[in-house]
């Protein structure tokens, strides 16, 4: 079988051209059906095949070695003789308890005892010995100085002073290069073959720190819709560029465009 590569067409010749021109083909072999012969022929095989897996597994399989039984012989262990009976009885008399004794009735005398005096151990004088000194007492400790705190007063906060920001000049060397690279990456996104007429317009906008085309938007528009759509795409297609000069503090940035067939005039300030 043969395959176009184009079509996917099949042809069992491979012709020199195809319905849809093309002459490289794919050569596909043909998948035979299997047949009844073909199933029974892989039916014997797969049943040889098992049963000889079964007879190498005889060989494998452990016998069971033979125990011989061994008859139990019990023993029978000697009666022992039964002793005399004279020797294990027993004559002496059952144990009975002695009487109780009747309990006392004579009355108990008590004698009156005599109550001990405390003595006052606490209004005693201390007696010392002769040898004995008696200790001094210790001084009281001098009063520390009483310490007056002084007033605290509060410090004024220190006030950092910033450098002062350069004054804006539009028309300063680095801002008439930066304006002149923005006005050239502007003009790249500028179709003027797609202006058809004339016309003239402007726009303005401001730029951040980071570069970013911020406040975009016509200050004057034109008749020409052409001309009006082809600035919008430009500015739209420029959201970003370099960062300003550091003089640069958000002033608004204007562009003046002019087309008269086919002559045009863009201006930055």
């Amino acid at each position: 079988m043969y395959r176009c590569k184009e079509c996917n067409a099949e042809f069992k010749i491979k012709p020199d051209y195809c319905d849809c021109g093309n002459d490289t083909f794919d050569y596909i072999e043909e998948k035979h059906p299997i047949t009844l012969e073909d199933k029974s022929e892989i039916v014997s095989r797969v049943f040889f095949a098992i049963c000889l897996l079964i007879a190498i597994g005889v060989w494998f399989i452990p016998m069971g070695k033979k125990t011989s039984e061994h008859k139990q012989v019990t023993k029978t262990k000697p009666v022992a003789a039964i002793p005399n009976i004279n020797k294990i009885w027993d004559d002496t008399p059952i144990y009975q308890p002695k009487p109780e004794q009747p309990a006392r009735t004579e009355p108990i005398i008590l004698t009156p005892t005599k109550p001990v005096q405390k003595k006052n151990i606490i209004n005693q004088p201390v007696q010392t010995k002769p040898s004995e000194t008696p200790t001094p007492k210790p001084k009281p400790a001098p009063a520390k100085p009483v310490v007056t705190p002084k007033p605290v007063t509060k410090s004024e906060p220190i006030v950092k002073l910033e450098p002062a920001k350069p004054v804006y000049n539009p028309n300063s060397p680095a801002m008439i290069d930066y304006k002149t690279k923005l006005r050239a990456k502007l003009f790249s996104k500028f179709a003027v073959g797609s202006i058809q007429g004339s016309g003239s317009c402007s726009i303005s906008f401001s730029v951040d720190k980071s570069g970013k085309l911020i406040n975009r938007k016509f200050v004057h528009e034109s008749d020409n819709k052409s001309l009006n759509d082809t600035v919008y795409y430009m500015l739209m297609s420029v959201p970003y560029f370099t960062a300003p000069p550091a003089e640069y503090n958000g002033e608004t940035i204007r562009m003046n465009f002019s087309i008269n067939n086919g002559n045009y005039e863009i201006s930055i300030n």
